[in-house]
């Protein structure tokens, strides 16, 4: 558009551009992707690159700054750039220190968010906005998610989602009689769950831009102030619009194609929120908290979501590990792509 309206070819005619991004973190998904598609899809790869001047900021803004500030950024940046950390030399892998380690699921939770059942009441927003458990997939998150609400007072209510389908080509009759009980078993990656068990006063995430004037975008926090058959009202956790109330409405949702693996277009009417007690890593790329969780029973899986997930925190000990039950090691897998990091 720019260059239509300049009638020139050049990048964006010429006009100051600024990209924000970092190469440690996670990169483009691509579906069923290779390492290789994975590097392709990044701004690395792209015509502009040559345009493009980089400027590096090198202070980590995130970490409060204490006597063991220091030592915890150049770990961070260690397994970014996928170096050797100590006490060990392999690039693979990371040792956990001692002090960020627990034993099971319930000590994670409890570290997190304190005996659950010791709260009378349903905790302030504030309690939530600076605490998260993350994850690496997204069936880790949901079980993660429904134990905690278990343990939250309150009154539970869930909302069943409205499933219908289409299906194109030759199979089209053979497949026109699919049960909504099946529909309602099918997920996809940005979908809400076709059974939405939620409180009044629980952590939630927007799953899609609604008004980004005011602040409701994909990848926005909030809590549940009050329920109704139609509407849901939040109050916002994060961002410019922190403390705001707004309403939610169904919407009708589907995933996409390239990212669904079923012959059929499956349609979902539902409110576009998931629970947020536990977050995926790449969905918690952006926010800063200070106390958090991160679940590595299941190691990760792709470039940057190790540095993501520990980088998240304010401190050091603030970080709460569950790892794998064994005792012989407690180690765990870092995946980093080197080829993609700038000097």
């Amino acid at each position: 558009m720019f260059q239509d309206v300049h009638s020139t070819n050049k990048p964006f005619a010429g006009i100051t551009v600024v990209f924000g991004g970092d190469f440690q973190q996670t990169l483009p998904v691509v579906v069923n992707g290779t390492r290789e598609d994975c590097i392709q899809a990044t701004v690395q790869r792209s015509i502009l690159w040559n345009t493009i001047e980089v400027i590096h900021l090198r202070q980590n803004m995130r970490v409060l700054i204490d006597a063991s500030s220091h030592a915890f950024t150049q770990w961070l940046l260690d397994i970014g750039h996928g170096r050797p950390t100590p006490p060990q030399n392999s690039s693979t892998s990371i040792t956990i220190p001692d002090f960020m380690c627990c034993d099971t699921e319930d000590d994670l939770i409890t570290s997190v968010y304190g005996p659950m059942s010791d709260h009378a009441h349903v905790p302030s927003p504030d309690f939530f906005a600076e605490r998260a458990i993350l994850a690496a997939r997204n069936n880790d998150i949901r079980s993660l998610n429904s134990t905690i609400l278990d343990h939250l007072p309150g009154d539970e209510r869930t909302y069943f989602s409205a499933d219908s389908y289409s299906i194109d080509g030759p199979t089209a009759q053979e497949h026109d009689n699919i049960p909504v009980e099946f529909l309602r078993t099918l997920n996809a990656s940005g979908l809400p769950i076709a059974e939405l068990r939620l409180k009044v006063g629980c952590p939630i995430i927007l799953l899609r831009n609604i008004d980004p004037k005011r602040g409701l975008c994909n990848g926005t926090r909030a809590t549940i102030i009050n329920m109704s058959n139609r509407l849901i009202e939040i109050r916002l956790l994060t961002g410019d619009h922190a403390g705001e109330v707004a309403l939610i409405p169904r919407i009708t949702l589907s995933p996409s194609l390239t990212g669904f693996d079923f012959t059929i277009k499956l349609n979902r009417r539902q409110f576009p929120i998931q629970l947020a007690f536990a977050l995926t890593i790449n969905k918690s790329q952006g926010q800063s908290l200070n106390h958090i969780g991160i679940d590595l029973r299941k190691p990760i899986f792709s470039h940057g979501q190790l540095y993501v997930a520990f980088s998240r925190a304010t401190s050091s000990q603030h970080i709460k590990v569950l790892l794998p039950d064994n005792p012989h090691a407690k180690k765990t897998r870092n995946v980093v792509y080197n080829e993609i990091l700038l000097n």
